[in-house]
């Protein structure tokens, strides 16, 4: 699969030290980027909060990201997000070894079971791999790939699900999550906890993409906060990515014929 990072030569590698009472990342220096499809949403609307330590996604977007610009291996990230409304039921999460914007692995988590754009998605948790052709997400991949967690279809690969009626998140409920990449080369592993209680821990052995950025995810979810992420450890590869445009417009692919209403979700019952 290509890895469309300019330089993947490891002409410089410097270790990022952080120790294990780190402080909280300071999200200033991240990258806002929507995939905005015709006919779909609008673009992300990512609001940083005093002290930069966490942002809310106030809309509900196309699918949206919020990148921090470290093509990076090796490292464990944790800290907490919720869904601070009670007005919808999709996609949030989290993006890793992001090499653009068709190729990365995601972390969603989807609260009812409910189909859109021709796909049903499933109530619970998915990782999921993507591997475009070109590096661009809006030529490689569609809203379809994006909704569907059961099976993989297109240039999305599902590498692991923990889905049932009663694995969706919760309206405002605080949550905790912790993903360790490539600490052992090619494993990845995903922690989800409230409070005391394991929601999920598990992991997946994949080596398309070793390295990459890091970043949150909403999918047509309003109210998203995400707050206190700490890093440990982390060696950079080809430090300064460069960032993509905030919102990838589809323009002059042939799809304007899309209508509206494929895009219009029609909701079904959790199983």
């Amino acid at each position: 699969m290509p890895k469309t990072f300019k330089s993947l030569a490891l002409v410089s590698l410097l270790t990022a030290a952080a120790g294990a009472n780190a402080a909280a990342l300071d999200l200033s220096g991240w990258s806002p980027l929507t995939l905005t499809y015709t006919g779909g949403q609008p673009a992300g609307n990512w609001v940083l909060e005093s002290g930069n330590t966490a942002v809310k996604q106030t809309v509900n977007a196309d699918p949206s990201f919020y990148l921090n610009n470290l093509n990076q291996t090796s490292y464990k990230m944790e800290g907490s997000w919720q869904v601070q409304s009670s007005s919808d039921d999709d996609y949030m999460g989290f993006v890793f070894g992001y090499q653009n914007s068709s190729n990365f692995y995601l972390f969603d988590w989807k609260q009812g079971t409910q189909g859109y754009v021709g796909r049903t998605a499933a109530e619970g948790m998915t990782i999921k791999k993507f591997a475009g052709a070109t590096g661009n997400g809006l030529n490689d991949l569609s809203l379809e790939e994006f909704w569907e967690n059961q099976v993989n279809f297109g240039d999305m690969s599902v590498l692991a699900t923990n889905h049932s009626g009663t694995a969706g998140w919760a309206d405002n409920a605080l949550y905790d999550f912790l993903l360790e990449f490539n600490l052992t080369p090619g494993v990845i592993r995903v922690v989800v906890k409230q409070g005391a209680s394991t929601l999920w821990d598990t992991t997946v052995s994949d080596s398309a993409f070793t390295s990459g950025q890091f970043g949150f995810y909403n999918n047509s979810q309003e109210q998203v906060r995400y707050a206190g992420f700490e890093q440990e450890g982390g060696v950079i590869v080809d430090p300064n990515p460069v960032p993509e445009p905030a919102s990838l417009a589809l323009l002059g692919l042939g799809l304007g014929g899309l209508a509206a209403t494929r895009r219009r979700k029609s909701r079904t019952q959790p199983a």
